[in-house]
């Protein structure tokens, strides 16, 4: 029997006794000079008797009133399976944490009448007072902020109830008396531990039962039974939170891009639809998600149910979407949506509009054209002024010196010279442009090459310059024209002998594969810098102090119109190197004749 309920129950009994006593008898010393003469000697026994008899029945009278009052106001005779029945029902239903947690509160103090509860639970930063507290106004029920250490260690270790009255009972250590001190102190009767997947996530607190009766095996079966079924809830509630949480994140992620977003599951309902969806669509989100896939448009819906059929992904690189009154260019991609085992949950679209994109790719465009035509017209003018000043300066001194034979010949001479001058530039600017196609032929490119080479052979000469070419043995032939390329490799010819010092080396090589002929012009020279090796080709750029910077221009329009791209580079020798690469007249004469 348990000691604390014996004095308990004691001490009732005894004031009890007393209480009932000193009425009686002071009321038999006011009036017993009265009894003495109205009474005989045997009603005064049986007054007496009688009073005996109601001091004996007052432990019983106490009993009664003790059990009615612990029925009703103290002791609540809990059900066993219909509270566990009633908490089951109500934790399978309660999604949000802070709800379930005021629900298990009240379960527990309304069926063990505690003196306080508290309910800890675990997040990032251990464990932590996860309810408002609850005590009595009369107790000292502790609730710190955090749960003890030893306090935890302990339902950590045995995964069990912790009764403060069987721990004062174990053998003491250190570690037992620390935690029943602690106990103690805060006044907890009862520790339960809430366990999911055998790891404690949080516990529960309770005080003494107000009736002052220990928690007997069959409570400590129910609450521990209700903290297991607590364990599972919370941890289904945290895991609730985190998906709305993540749910709210993506809503908010989803609905601020300008991207289109339409996601559907495998029977074609519409899972997702943002604002930017139904900009783009002319569909309110609230009718697609009612009507499903077969309201979307066919450019999407159909290609979006596709892919949950296929489970593969696509793009589709420009389709046109309506929204009823504006059809908009779109780029639109496709996933299927699985989960961690490769089923098929879904799929999604992102699909953007793409006409900002080609208004700024018109607007590029025309600042290129514009910025192109300024240059242009800068070089030409540049180009033209100066022989026009030599032409001009003559012009004006002719009325005066018209006698002047040799200032005659002078003027005829230089004035000729400017405007053959003026019309090779002329000729080269019309050579840029070539709106119609020209026919081609089948050319040898070594002969192309080879008369080059044999134009410049003086210059070479004049400069002490080494040429060493490498034209092989077998014909080269592609779909061309002769003078064309003999005229672009001339100019390439021209650039690395006039970059190459005297004394240097200029190489041609030509090289043929199955369907390709490789063309590789290298010198000696100081080679290009790199920043300007992208620029080289743009017209009346030069590095040269009076280039007019036509000639690679003119040279990669030449290459451009045979099917190919001249491209410069550096040699590992430190000298330029311009290459291109012709297909050879087996691989495109069908597409060429």
């Amino acid at each position: 029997m348990d000691l604390r309920v014996v004095v308990h129950r004691s001490l009732t009994i005894g004031v009890a006794v007393l209480l009932s006593l000193l009425p009686v008898v002071a009321l038999m010393t006011a009036i017993w000079p009265r009894l003495l003469t109205h009474l005989n000697p045997y009603e005064i026994l049986g007054l007496l008797a009688a009073v005996g008899v109601v001091a004996l029945l007052v432990p019983v009278t106490r009993d009664v009133a003790e059990r009615l009052l612990d029925r009703y106001v103290y002791r609540k005779q809990a059900n066993y399976q219909r509270t566990v029945r009633q908490a089951s029902r109500m934790l399978t239903s309660l999604l949000e944490l802070q709800p379930l947690l005021q629900f298990v509160g009240h379960t527990l103090t309304s069926t063990t009448e505690a003196e306080g509860l508290a309910i800890y639970v675990k997040d990032r930063h251990g464990f932590r007072s996860a309810i408002e507290p609850t005590r009595r106004p009369e107790a000292s029920f502790g609730i710190p902020e955090r749960l003890p250490d030893e306090v935890f260690d302990a339902i950590a270790r045995q995964r069990d109830a912790l009764v403060s009255d069987e721990i004062a009972r174990e053998r003491s250590t250190e570690g037992t008396q620390q935690l029943h001190e602690t106990l103690v102190t805060l006044n907890w009767a009862l520790v339960l531990p809430i366990v999911f997947d055998d790891a404690v996530i949080g516990a529960i607190a309770l005080g003494a039962k107000r009736s002052g009766d220990p928690y007997y095996p069959q409570d400590l079966d129910l609450l521990m039974t209700l903290a297991n079924q607590a364990g599972t809830a919370v941890k289904n509630a945290q895991l609730y939170a985190q998906v709305v949480l993540a749910n709210e994140y993506l809503n908010n992620i989803v609905a601020t891009i300008n991207s289109g977003v339409i996601a559907i599951d495998p029977t074609g309902e519409v899972t997702m639809f943002n604002p930017a969806a139904e900009q783009l669509t002319g569909l309110p989100a609230e009718r697609a998600r009612t009507h499903g896939a077969a309201l979307l448009p066919e450019a999407i819906g159909g290609p979006l149910v596709g892919t949950i059929q296929t489970g593969t992904a696509r793009t589709l690189p420009e389709v046109e979407l309506s929204d009823g009154t504006t059809t908009r260019p779109v780029l639109c991609a496709m996933e299927p949506l699985r989960d961690p085992a490769g089923r098929i949950l879904g799929a999604v679209a992102v699909f953007s509009d793409l006409t900002p994109l080609r208004e700024l790719e018109a607007g590029r465009q025309r600042a290129e054209r514009a910025a192109y035509l300024e240059k242009i017209a800068s070089g030409i003018a540049h180009e033209v002024k100066n022989p026009l000043v030599a032409i001009k300066t003559f012009v004006q001194l002719i009325e005066r010196r018209r006698d002047d034979e040799r200032f005659v010949r002078d003027f005829s001479r230089v004035v000729t010279r400017e405007m053959e001058r003026i019309e090779r530039m002329v000729n080269r600017l019309r050579s840029l442009s070539r709106p119609e196609d020209r026919p081609l032929y089948l050319v040898d490119l070594r002969r192309a090459i080879g008369n080059a080479v044999e134009s410049l052979q003086a210059s070479f000469e004049d400069k002490r310059l080494a040429v060493d070419v490498a034209l092989g043995d077998a014909e080269v032939q592609i779909l061309g024209d002769h003078g064309e390329l003999e005229q672009l490799f001339l100019n390439l010819l021209i650039n690395a002998q006039e970059a190459t010092p005297a004394e240097g080396r200029v190489a041609i090589r030509l090289t043929s594969s199955v369907d390709h002929a490789l063309v590789e012009i290298e010198d000696s020279g100081p080679g290009i810098p790199a920043e300007l090796l992208e620029r080289v080709f743009d017209p009346f750029f030069s590095t040269k102090q009076r280039g007019s910077g036509l000639g690679l221009n003119i040279c990669a329009g030449i290459a451009a119109a045979h099917g190919t791209r001249l491209r410069a580079s550096n040699a590992a020798t430190g000298g330029a190197c311009f290459i291109v690469d012709f297909p050879l007249a087996t691989s495109v004469h069908a597409v060429r004749t």
